[in-house]
């Protein structure tokens, strides 16, 4: 099935699905390990071979295939075609040994080649390739992280595919804290702060090709894509915790796209990613950013009570844990600002609403890790969670006295 799933023949969509089940996601890793390793030795066979033109373009061929190969089996509970958008944005590549060691950044080194190569150059092929690369989570090894960088800006030319830019938007956003990390007082051997300028410039193409303000509709490209903006708000969040960065990013007008995204966020997110947006907006405005509103305003707008309600049940298969230290920061914003009109019980209520959802996050650690989140993200999270809890347990308190 994996061998037609790349194929251009017609496939019922229920052939592929296989409800978690067990023996499929316990293999997955292994499908997606070989494919790797195969696409790997076919590559440098490719590189290093003396052989005929005829036998150089087979290992060309297997190296093409056994990447479409792991993108089959990039999705959790089935199959899927390689072209795929879901893909895109919820797809997971990351494998492990034999041994159960995770792979290092130099068993990317291949991939980062390929990627570089002038002969892989067609979107569908970096796309590809970029998928396979975010499993690594890195900006690459520090041998190749900056014709890695280098390929990621390339790839989110505004000229390029909506697949190869957004694809690459992925790959960047899987390695954000060490981009943010990547500052003029820790800029690692290799990287610039040109580098790192282009990358921001890059990132804004990424979602905003040739410069356009609205396109209403529904393709990639439309003026608001909801799997797309998410994942851009979120590394945008990320980025801006320091102040270089946030710099950086207003100056490459950042701030202006973001703002545009406000209505469409705040319809359809207000946990992981209106949340997110509002700590930005606040991070901007201590930079002493003229905003075009009030980020307290902004706060107001936001019903906290009813984002802690989305936290408190939110399901095992919406992976929100990166959006709860936002969610904490602006709830504490918006408490600093109230008075006295609002009644005990709101204290009481949204003291309760954070318990559970804190509850609801102990309970799912396990299934979260195994989604890729990791375990300090999750830990920094329950205690943001857990100082919320208590501060809001003494405001009741002090109500009651």
């Amino acid at each position: 099935m994996a061998h037609l799933c790349i194929q251009p023949v017609k496939i019922d969509k229920e052939l592929l699905g296989f409800l978690w089940n067990k023996d499929f996601n316990s293999t997955r890793s292994r499908f997606i390990r070989d494919a790797f390793m195969a696409g790997c030795a076919a590559y440098k066979q490719f590189k290093s071979s003396r052989e005929d033109n005829a036998r150089r373009r087979k290992h060309q061929a297997n190296a093409r295939t056994a990447l479409r190969t792991m993108l089959v089996h990039g999705m959790r509970d089935k199959l899927s075609r390689p072209d795929d958008e879901h893909l895109i944005w919820y797809g997971d590549l990351r494998w492990r040994h034999s041994d159960e060691r995770e792979p290092s950044c130099e068993n990317f080194n291949w991939l980062v080649d390929y990627l570089e190569d002038d002969t892989n150059t067609d979107d569908e092929t970096e796309g590809d390739a970029l998928l396979a690369l975010s499993a690594m989570r890195r900006l690459g090894s520090p041998a190749k992280r900056p014709s890695y960088i280098k390929s990621l800006i390339r790839c989110m030319h505004s000229s390029k595919s909506p697949r190869a830019r957004h694809t690459a938007l992925r790959a960047v956003f899987e390695a954000r804290e060490e981009l943010a990390s990547m500052t003029s007082a820790s800029v690692p051997q290799g990287v610039d702060a040109q580098l790192l300028d282009g990358l921001s410039s890059a990132l804004l193409s990424s979602v905003r090709p040739n410069d356009y303000h609205t396109i209403h509709d529904t393709r990639p490209d439309g003026s608001f894509r909801k799997d797309r903006d998410f994942y851009y708000i979120r590394l945008i969040y990320a980025l801006t915790e320091k102040d270089e960065w946030c710099r950086r990013l207003i100056r490459d007008g950042h701030l202006e796209w973001c703002i545009s995204l406000v209505n469409g966020i705040c319809r359809e997110d207000y946990l992981r990613v209106g949340s997110c947006l509002l700590v930005i907006f606040d991070r901007v405005k201590s930079l002493d950013k003229d905003l075009p509103f009030s980020p307290a305003e902004e706060r107001r707008q936001l019903p906290i009570a009813n984002a802690w309600d989305t936290a408190q049940y939110a399901s095992r298969d919406d992976p929100y844990v990166d959006g709860i230290q936002a969610l904490v920061t602006v709830t504490r914003l918006q408490l600093s600002a109230l008075d006295d009109s609002v009644p005990r019980e709101w204290f009481a209520d949204l003291a309760a609403k954070v318990h559970r959802a804190l509850v609801n996050l102990q309970q799912k650690q396990v299934f979260h890790v195994n989604a890729g989140i990791a375990q300090a993200e999750i830990d920094a999270a329950i205690s943001s969670m857990k100082d919320l809890h208590t501060d809001l347990g003494h405001m009741v308190e002090e109500w009651n006295t």
